[in-house]
């Protein structure tokens, strides 16, 4: 045993053990324009982490590879990594990152005439995208306050009035729970409907994997391909959507079903994805509160059935509205040990997975320093061989400073078309669809 029993806080719960086998850490990344204090951010860094102690817990795995977590007992906090480089990429850090040392890492990249990058690598474990962004916006409200005090002469300090303000919002959070955690606690219990019948296949169940005879891969990060809908036709995408009573996750939805149904010649397309609960149980939960605190929806159409864009967004909108109704969003959890791991048995592979992020706030900054460009990359610190379901292509959507990205990994043969064939689903309006039509 390569730990203390004292240090033993749980075994993590599926939720969050479907991203321990390959120590997948997920990125918020910002291009910088502007001069960067590197030491201000360092600081911001060592403050977050002393305010979200879960950052520096650790995570090892026993001999069947489940996942512990661990406080960080007599290992000292990795403090942000600065170096010089190419700001337009992101790039697999050249230090180590190692779950079992700790859970987040801060890399930043320098260039001349003032430009950087700065990317927060936190283990998905531990944090989900609302997660993330939080601690994001958290760690620029932390510089933006280093760099405005050490403009006052009148603090002598300013790494120790950043870190114990004052107002007491310098206390420590509460360790992030698990959903299946906070379901239990609202006396919500595992039904017969898992929510994922729709995409469900069936599987004979795998033998499990030994825990001694698994090999690991070099680190591994998966950068998005991305496209991204300037402000005007973001606007319209949002209009599109209010005058048609749907949702815009809703109408990026039947944009993405449309376009790989018609790339693909398929019969029929399914789609998972996630829904950010936190909002949704009874009392609400904060947005560093919980680890992974999404559900998953899914729903399945004929191709012959998506033909109409909004037709199409109108039936997975009503899909999830009943679903949530029904409850088996929240159920849809308490079945993952049925869908991932080497005991699972069912698949959802071959499905198309998307994750909506929603609107990405805009970051605190000091003046005339800009955070011009925003992205959601992963990163698999020690890849294995999976046990669990594979997408066909997974999609990425977000807004960030009024623009609509949407991001894929993934897509085999049909990769090089995806984006621009769901670019153009959303680009038409009821003008255009009357005039493609006549």
């Amino acid at each position: 045993m390569l730990w203390e029993p004292e240090d033993v806080m749980r075994v993590l719960d599926p939720s969050e053990q479907r991203f321990v086998r390959h120590a997948t850490f997920t990125g918020r990344s910002v291009t910088v324009r502007g001069e960067l204090d590197a030491a201000g951010l360092g600081a911001a860094f060592a403050t977050l982490q002393r305010r979200f102690p879960i950052l520096v817990c650790r995570i090892v795995e026993d001999a069947d590879e489940n996942g512990i977590l661990l406080r960080p007992g007599h290992i000292e906090a990795v403090g942000a990594w600065v170096s010089f480089g190419e700001p337009d990429e992101v790039r697999i850090p050249a230090e180590s990152m190692d779950p079992g040392a700790q859970l987040a890492y801060l890399d930043v990249v320098l260039a001349e005439e003032d430009r950087a990058r700065v990317t927060l690598f936190v283990h998905h474990s531990v944090a989900d995208a609302g997660h993330c962004v939080e601690l994001f916006a958290r760690l620029w409200d932390y510089y933006t306050d280093y760099v405005e005090l050490a403009a006052d002469a009148a603090h002598a300090d300013t790494a120790a009035v950043v870190a114990e303000p004052e107002t007491g919002a310098g206390v420590a959070r509460e360790y992030p729970a698990s959903l299946e955690a906070l379901l239990a606690h609202r006396g919500i219990r595992r039904g017969r409907r898992s929510g994922l019948e729709p995409v469900t296949r069936p599987l004979v169940a795998a033998e499990p994997v030994s825990g001694v005879e698994r090999s690991e891969a070099p680190a591994c990060l998966a950068r998005p391909a991305r496209i991204q809908l300037d402000t005007i036709a973001t606007a319209r995408v949002l209009d599109m959507a209010r005058a048609h009573a749907v949702s815009v996750n809703g109408l990026v939805t039947a944009a993405v079903l449309r376009a790989y149904a018609d790339l693909s010649g398929a019969d029929s397309v399914s789609c998972v994805y996630p829904v950010d609960l936190r909002r949704r149980l009874d009392p609400p939960v904060g947005a560093e509160a919980g680890t992974n605190l999404s559900g998953l929806a899914a729903f399945r159409a004929d191709a012959a059935d998506t033909e109409d864009l909004i037709v199409l967004a109108r039936r997975i909108g009503t899909s999830l509205h009943n679903d949530l109704a029904d409850g088996v969003i929240e159920q849809s959890v308490l079945h993952f040990p049925d869908f991932f791991g080497p005991n699972r048995i069912h698949s959802t592979a071959g499905h198309i997975a998307l994750t909506n992020t929603g609107t990405v706030p805009t970051f605190r900054a000091p003046a005339g320093l800009i955070l011009d460009d925003y992205e959601i990359v992963y990163l698999s610190a020690h890849p294995r061989s999976s046990t669990g379901a594979s997408a066909a292509v997974t999609f990425l959507v977000y807004t960030y400073l009024g623009r609509l990205t949407i991001g894929r990994l993934g897509g085999g043969a049909l990769a090089t078309d995806l984006l621009d064939a769901v670019a153009a689903e959303l680009s038409w309006s009821p003008a255009d669809r009357e005039a493609a039509t006549a």
